[in-house]
């Protein structure tokens, strides 16, 4: 389980990250990543995304990129590891990360269908729209083709057959920020990922993430009668159960 190592008794800020995301694809070969939130607080816990004031998403792959929160500009900036000589260097590639409000690809993680029937709807309204599947098993590199293609839709629910693999405090909250910062949106399905508080280390819950109209448009066909995953359904139910730890459910 995590921990909280103090390395400044007077320090102000509280650094969080996953050093490698997407360690289940890692032995085919696929490409991985690493998150990075920087907290304006020295205790997590109660506070909301809103806190943060920095983000990083790292990706190892047929190129080392990272993209960054550039306070100074405002925006989110993509910097490649290139080779100059005999030394290597970050280049800014892209200086300025915006996602256009409409997506034309879509990467859901199709477990989150079992719990949630609605799921299916959307998939299926996708594909029959002629969007692009892309979904590589890993929240880095999924989250950064947004980036790079400068729009589409990333879907993994929290649900009680299969629950999120993703940490709100590590990867949702700080992916969120980046998000947000780009353009895009960010939410649970019912609200903004980072109006969240944070109730533990491990705390999981839905993530909906990247262009605006597609985040509200899945949010609100999984909030559609007959699923167990939204407002209506079992949503309410898996917070009561991350807070207590116990009871049972009638589905």
């Amino acid at each position: 389980m995590p921990e909280k190592t103090e390395l400044n008794k007077e320090g102000t800020y509280f650094v969080t990250f996953d050093p490698i995301d997407g360690s289940s694809v890692i032995e085919c070969n696929f490409s991985v990543g690493s998150i990075f939130g920087i907290w304006a607080t020295t205790e997590v816990e109660g506070k909301t995304g809103r806190s943060l004031v920095g983000a990083a998403l790292s990706i190892y792959g047929t190129r080392t990129t990272c993209a960054i929160f550039n306070g100074q500009s405002n925006h989110v900036e993509e910097l490649t590891l290139m080779k100059i000589g005999t030394k290597e260097k970050w280049i800014i590639t892209n200086p300025k990360i915006e996602l256009g409000k409409q997506a034309k690809l879509f990467s859901i993680s199709s477990k989150g269908i079992y719990d949630n029937p609605n799921l299916w709807n959307v998939y299926e309204q996708y594909i029959l729209a002629g969007f692009s599947l892309r979904y590589a098993g890993c929240a880095a590199t999924d989250v950064n083709q947004l980036f790079v293609k400068k729009q589409g839709i990333y879907v993994m629910l929290n649900t009680i057959a299969h629950p999120s693999p993703l940490s709100l405090l590590y990867e949702i909250a700080p992916l969120a920020f980046l998000i947000e910062k780009a353009g895009g949106k960010a939410s649970d399905g019912v609200r903004d990922v980072l109006d969240i508080p944070i109730e533990g280390y491990m705390q999981k819950v839905n993530f909906i993430a990247g262009s605006m109209e597609d985040v509200e448009y899945v949010s609100d066909e999984i909030n559609q009668e007959g699923n167990q995953s939204g407002s209506k359904g079992s949503h309410a139910q898996l917070l009561a159960m991350q807070k207590n730890k116990a009871g049972s459910f009638v589905l």
